[in-house]
This record gives C-alpha cells, sequence and structure tokens, in this order.
C-alpha cells in the first residue's frame, strides 16, 4: 500500500546524503562507516486505522563504530528468547518495518540484564526452528563438511549482508550454501555460529543457552577462522582493499 521509491530517487537521495555528510564519514582504518537509515513513513493528516494519503521519505545518517561491545576482538554469548515471539506466521516478519523491532525490546532488555549481549528467537508456530537474532540473520558454520546454513523462512528478513556472505562463502571459499529449516537442537552439528547484518557485517557467537543446555563454539571466546575470513572478504572490498568483482560498491562523487 505505500508507494514504491524509485530506484533514481532512492540512489540519488543516498548520493546527496553521503555528500552533506561526509565531514561524518570515519576515518579508513578506524572500523567505523556511516550508516544510511532510509524511512518511509505515512504522514498525510489521518488518525484512522487506514492507509496514509500522504508518505514522507528521509534518509538518517550517522557515523557508527563496531555495532557490539569488543566488536570482532571475541565472541558473544547468545540465549534462546522461550516467553516471547519475535514475528508471527503470515505476519510482517519479512518486511523492515517498526513493529518488527518493538517486539524484540522487552526480551532484548531482559537478556542483556542476564549477560547476553544478543537474543536468538525460534519460530512462533513450533517453537522448534530457528529463526534469526534480534536484529540480524542466523549463519551456522559446518566446516567439515563446507557447509553454510542459514534459516528459511517468510518470518525472517531478508539481508543484503547475509547474500554477500553466501556469495563469498560459495564462490571465494567454495562452501555450500544451505537455505532450509534449522532446528534447535542442530546447534551442536555447527563448527560456528554468526550473526549478521548491515551495521554489524558478523558477530560471531560464542555460546547459545537454550532451556537448561549451552551450546559452545570455538574456546576462550576466540574467533572461528570461517568467520574472520568472511569478516576480512566482505570488509576489504567495503575499504576497496580487494577487487570488487561482485560490483557491490557506488561511488559517490
Amino acid at each position: 500500500m505505500m508507494p514504491a521509491i524509485s530506484t533514481e530517487t532512492f540512489v540519488g537521495a543516498c548520493e546527496k546524503v553521503v555528500r552533506d555528510n561526509v565531514a561524518y564519514v570515519p576515518p579508513y582504518g578506524s572500523n567505523g562507516s556511516l550508516y544510511l537509515r532510509p524511512l518511509l513513513f505515512g504522514s498525510g493528516p489521518r488518525i484512522g486505522l487506514q492507509p496514509a494519503d500522504e508518505y514522507t521519505f528521509i534518509i538518517m545518517v550517522m557515523p557508527v563504530g563496531d555495532y557490539y561491545k569488543g566488536g570482532l576482538n571475541k565472541s558473544v554469548k547468545c540465549t534462546v528468547v522461550e516467553d516471547y515471539d519475535r514475528a508471527a506466521p503470515k505476519g510482517v516478519g519479512a518486511a523492515k518495518v517498526a513493529g518488527n523491532y518493538a517486539a524484540d525490546l522487552l526480551p532484548n532488555m531482559e537478556s542483556k540484564n542476564k549477560g547476553f549481549p544478543i537474543s536468538l528467537y525460534l519460530d512462533a508456530k513450533t517453537n522448534s526452528c530457528i529463526e534469526e537474532f534480534s536484529t540480524s540473520n542466523f549463519i551456522g558454520i559446518d566446516r567439515a563438511n563446507k557447509k553454510y546454513v542459514t534459516p528459511v523462512s517468510p518470518s525472517v528478513l531478508p539481508s543484503i549482508t547475509n547474500k554477500s556472505l553466501m556469495t563469498v562463502a560459495e564462490k571465494d571459499m567454495g562452501y555450500s550454501i544451505e537455505r532450509r529449516d534449522i532446528s534447535v537442537e542442530e546447534l551442536s552439528d555447527f563448527d560456528e555460529v554468526v550473526a549478521c547484518g548491515t551495521a554489524v557485517v558478523v558477530t560471531p557467537i560464542g555460546s547459545i543457552q537454550y532451556k537448561e543446555k549451552t551450546f559452545e563454539f570455538g574456546e576462550n571466546e576466540a574467533i572461528g577462522d570461517v568467520t574472520m575470513e568472511l569478516y576480512n572478504r566482505v570488509r576489504d572490498v567495503q575499504f576497496g582493499d580487494a577487487e570488487d568483482k561482485y560490483n557491490w560498491n557506488h561511488k559517490v562523487s
């Protein structure tokens, strides 16, 4: 129901906002970036429950550093959320709408108070299959069989970062890609688990607590070799240190 923003308008707006805020682009080598958050919202004079007759498109901009405290210096602890659902089946879980984030605010705060910087959600229908982390897609790495496994679900937000990592894993590192249902019990099959998203790129997960069981990945908060390689390959393209053979970058002049 919301009108689509044309590619020309969208890209042009992104270019302009970067040029206008070029002074805030973090310097090379800082691991920071200029984060762009496009937002389209209904702004017409309506209070009833119906589509707006006017919409406003804006782009918010801010310089950011590593999303999680410690960045890629160490892995983080995770817990499975059992008392809340992130998105309902046949709902809007696959759309980047504000309501999807609102559902995570309270459980995320509760998890952090218990010492878990990140939470993992299961499917709302059966509570048995992995869907995604609070703000990031889920990736499981099976090093022995060279498998990159990520959930397929109509309630998971598609991630361009996940798609980029899948391309690198398959074409540059020789991993097979599996997009399928992942039982929570399969966590024991993975050597590395990763949370991925636009601002994060990758966050290595050191352990996941589920009920009375803790699944561990790696030792002493160390970052997995595959996780680090995926991160470095993507970041090298972003920073211009590696060939952009998949045409991911867009130059702003």
